[in-house]
């Protein structure tokens, strides 16, 4: 969405804006987007990018962006995002077992890249973390683009698992 001419961007980006359909396909209902509205905040890709950083780390975590408990996401992962504790703790279980430390030692690197608190030393705008994505994921754009194809989720979660 970012990389259309004009750029798209999601009027919010957070998991309770993310649905996914019986194939697990990931659909972000934007009802801001139709609408031609001069009056509506701007959508800057340096907020985007690091609300996908929450989003993967909520992913990674297994943990919403608040709870009671823990108070913020961000804050609560800090520790493990700064070497204090170690990353596969901060893991959902089963992520941690089906993922291999490398692999979420780089996807937290991406993460800490998105939400690092100078906006400067973020990923410039969703291009560039869709290219550290792809570092991480090993996936060429080609298979990660989606496709009309019935089987295209079978054949991501093939090529992402062949080594």
């Amino acid at each position: 969405m970012s990389q259309l001419d004009p750029p798209v961007m999601p009027a919010a980006l957070s998991s309770s804006s993310i649905y996914l359909t019986e194939d697990y396909a990931a659909k972000i209902p934007d009802i801001e987007f139709w609408k031609d509205d001069k009056d509506a905040a701007p959508r800057d890709e340096e907020s985007i990018v690091y609300k996908l950083g929450i989003l993967l780390l909520e992913v990674i975590s297994g943990r919403l962006p608040f709870s009671e408990d823990h108070g913020l996401l961000v804050l609560w992962a800090s520790s493990y995002l700064d070497g204090k504790r170690p990353l596969n703790g901060m893991a959902d279980p089963m992520l941690r077992s089906s993922v291999p430390d490398e692999d979420l030692a780089a996807l937290c690197d991406v993460v800490r890249l998105c939400i690092h608190s100078d906006e400067e030393k973020r990923p410039r705008g969703m291009g560039e973390v869709a290219r550290l994505m792809r570092g991480v994921t090993a996936l060429s754009p080609e298979q990660a683009s989606p496709r009309d194809s019935l089987l295209w989720w079978a054949e991501l979660e093939i090529a992402s698992t062949v080594e």
